[in-house]
């Protein structure tokens, strides 16, 4: 299916997406921060029970992203730990767990030949539970794809074999490739380095269900985590996920 950025998406075998405007509901029921500009993302989760990592991407107009400057991980990770702070303020007035920057998960990285940038931060909640995401900015001619991969610290090399792989299901058409590149078109007023500082502020990590989430809950009427999640928010990100799984699975359970 064509998407927005003018790219298709074919959905793999094996896989359920969940589209504009779901996608926001869904992040926010996991215990996310959620703004205007989250109406536009996907969801993109394996079917099968025993997988418990997912995608969320959307698409920025931003204009051609230059790839030629170069990436210092270290002053990046200075900002990303400054911005966090500020975040666990957020988070706190939300009753949010607040998020601890441990370091680099997987460092940033640049693929030429894809036009893919990808960088993992770790975290640690302050309810003691590790958490990484996966960040990968897909290039096009117009703009880019922002994109995490969610999941287990445990599971994360698997898991990102994966998503890796799922997401050669997202492909910009013809005339809007990076290459397709032309003078004169739009620039964006950032590069690689803006790309990677500016998303901190996108960490979609699942630490559980409060306020509006568990009201949204009730009113779909299924019963996607047990009674006790009803009346106490879940720390870990592993259980509030694989009870979440039956988001997208009702239709099997029929």
């Amino acid at each position: 299916m064509r998407i927005e950025g003018n790219s298709d998406l074919k959905i793999p075998a094996g896989y359920e997406a969940l589209p504009p405007p779901h996608g926001k509901r869904f992040l926010a029921l996991i215990g996310n921060l959620v703004s205007e500009r989250d109406d536009r993302d996907y969801i993109l989760q394996p079917e099968a029970r025993d997988k418990d990592w997912f995608m969320d991407f959307s698409y920025a107009d931003s204009g051609h992203v230059d790839d030629t400057d170069q990436i210092d991980a270290g002053k990046l990770l200075d900002g990303v730990r400054e911005h966090s702070t500020e975040e666990n303020k957020e988070r706190r007035a939300a009753h949010l767990a607040e998020l601890n920057l441990l370091g680099w998960q997987t460092p940033p990285h640049y693929d030429q030949q894809l036009h893919r940038l990808e960088w993992a931060y770790k975290f640690k909640s302050s309810e003691g539970d590790l958490i990484t995401n996966l960040n990968t900015r897909v290039l096009t001619r117009t703009g880019y794809y922002r994109v995490l991969m969610v999941g287990d610290v445990e599971t994360y090399a698997t898991d990102r074999q994966e998503f890796n792989q799922a997401l050669t299901s997202l492909q910009p058409i013809p005339g809007n490739r990076y290459s397709d590149y032309k003078t004169g078109d739009k620039m964006a007023k950032y590069g690689l380095m803006g790309l990677i500082g500016g998303g901190a502020a996108a960490i979609a990590v699942k630490t559980g269900l409060v306020g509006a989430a568990i009201a949204f809950i009730v009113k779909i009427g299924s019963a996607l985590l047990g009674s006790k999640a009803m009346v106490a928010v879940i720390g870990a990100f592993a259980v509030a996920w694989k009870g979440l799984k039956a988001f997208f699975s009702r239709k099997k359970e029929k």
